[in-house]
């Protein structure tokens, strides 16, 4: 546990140190390969290497063979820089090494470089293979490992929700369904219609819960996330959201929002202007618009709204209870709870509107469903939950 703690306490730094090292020193072992391989045999500028195979092997087929086994080396060398099956590379590697200068060692003494010593420098070789394998991938690997859990939300966060727009659209369920992991339902409605929303959001001293308010730290958030359903396996049937991706108008938070959570954070620029009812959000980095007018009493839904009334498109006003994350390679589902006080959502008229994510997802027969908007609420997710995911 000490260990685990230390690697723990040495935080992003020491992990970007030992990614950064073991990357380096792969390099340089894949260069020693590559100009073995390459320039000595394939190209021939030592030609003491083909004597030696000429010794070993014989005269008449020295230079094919000379140019195969460099061919050989230089594929080590892309290998090596690869990482793929990087155990068994290192193997492989420690192998030919040693066979390749026992053999010199025995049959071809004097045509050595270093003589004798060649055998030391081989040996010594072979060590700093397995200390990059061995130790160094192995503290990166860890340390990755080791930080890997502080991404399921660790500890719970609150802030105060300034305000808290929310653009919902229907799309066609079988379009959605690839976009959500299999662990998870699509909330449909009319067993049509599926739901993704954008969320704009401005938050205010945001920061782990418990923590003084002056800790806490201002954010624009957009996120997009779509309406599921997950049944966990007490049974109980949780309703929330899938985040497919979110966005900050500051760094810090892009870093802590990445460090903390699966919701693939980036920053983006952020303008917020008002004139007269109406309002509007922009990003020109990330293409998207929204103009809103919320002055008005009687609001109509959509034109294309699936909803009847306000009240039938309420239930998908969000935000919903819970959040869900999945790791295909663990078969373990994330939930983060969010608890929140007053929700009282306010239908707002959308008059402008273009979100060039969306676009990215090719959804046809996409329609604005409902925009409502939230002010002044006390806000905080609990620590995630993990749970295994069986089917």
């Amino acid at each position: 546990m000490k260990n685990k703690k230390a690697i723990i306490a040495s935080g992003p730094g020491s992990m970007r140190d030992a990614d950064k090292n073991y990357k380096i020193l792969t390099g340089c072992i894949a260069m020693v390969w590559m100009i073995n391989g390459l320039f000595c045999k394939v190209l021939n500028l030592v030609p003491r290497h083909e004597l030696i195979v000429a010794r070993i092997l014989g005269n008449h087929y020295s230079k094919p063979l000379t140019i195969l086994i460099g061919l050989l080396e230089t594929g080590m060398a892309v290998w090596i820089l690869t990482t793929i099956k990087a155990r068994l590379n290192t193997m492989v590697q420690i192998t030919v090494i040693a066979v390749m200068n026992i053999l010199e060692f025995i049959l071809v003494r004097d045509l050595l470089l270093w003589g004798k010593l060649n055998s030391l420098f081989a040996f010594l070789f072979i060590l700093v293979i397995c200390y990059n394998e061995f130790y160094l991938n192995k503290k990166r690997s860890n340390t990755f490992n080791m930080l890997s859990f502080l991404k399921n939300h660790p500890f719970a966060v609150e802030a105060f929700f300034e305000s808290s727009l929310v653009i919902t659209f229907a799309v066609p369920k079988e379009q959605l369904q690839r976009l959500i992991p299999e662990c998870l339902e699509l909330d449909s409605f009319q067993d049509k219609w599926a739901f993704l929303a954008v969320a704009l959001v401005q938050t205010k001293e945001l920061r782990p819960k418990g923590f003084p308010k002056f800790t806490g730290k201002d954010f624009f958030l957009i996120g997009y996330r779509v309406f599921v359903r997950y049944v966990n396996n007490a049974g109980k049937k949780l309703r929330g959201l899938y985040i497919l991706k979110s966005e900050t108008d500051k760094k810090k938070m892009e870093w802590m929002g990445n460090l903390f959570t699966h919701y693939n954070y980036s920053t983006t620029d952020i303008q917020q202007t008002a004139l007269n009812n109406l309002k509007e959000i922009r990003s020109d980095k990330s293409n998207f618009i929204i103009e809103i007018d919320d002055t008005e009493e009687e609001i109509s839904l959509p034109a294309h709204s699936p909803f009847a009334d306000w009240k039938e498109a309420r239930r998908f006003a969000g935000p919903l209870p819970f959040t869900f994350t999945y790791d295909p390679k663990k078969k373990e589902v994330l939930t983060i709870e969010g608890v929140r006080q007053n929700w009282d959502p306010k239908p707002v008229r959308v008059v402008n509107y273009r979100f060039s994510f969306l676009n990215t997802l090719n959804l046809g027969d996409a329609v604005l469903a409902n925009a409502f908007v939230i002010k002044n609420i006390p806000y905080y997710w609990k620590k995630g939950k993990i749970e295994k995911w069986n089917k």
